[in-house]
């Protein structure tokens, strides 16, 4: 049997994963700003964003990075197909509103 093996993070890659979900954060909120940008569009970038941030927090507030692969997809898999349906209604809503 296999002896456990043991991650150490260190406190810098956490505080670069905090920088980023701030990034993020910041992004999301000058999607919402623009007033330009179509409503198909903003809900998109905001699903886009919110995923980039759910991976960000797996990844690494999670250990997810070092587990296995199977592991993973049996995480990540339950995150990434509610999301592609939702792009689907997002884009068969669009389609309809097409004159």
């Amino acid at each position: 049997m296999k002896a456990q093996q043991v991650h150490v993070t260190s406190t810098r890659s956490y505080l670069w994963v905090f920088a980023l979900l701030t990034l993020l954060t910041v992004a999301e909120v000058g999607v919402v700003k623009v007033t330009s940008i179509g409503r198909a569009m903003l809900i998109s970038a905001l699903v886009l964003l919110a995923l980039a941030k759910a991976g960000l927090v797996l990844m690494s507030y999670m250990h997810l990075s070092h587990e296995t692969r199977s592991l993973k997809l049996t995480v990540i898999l339950p995150f990434v197909l509610p999301a592609l349906y939702a792009f689907a209604l997002i884009a068969e809503a669009s389609w309809r509103m097409l004159p």
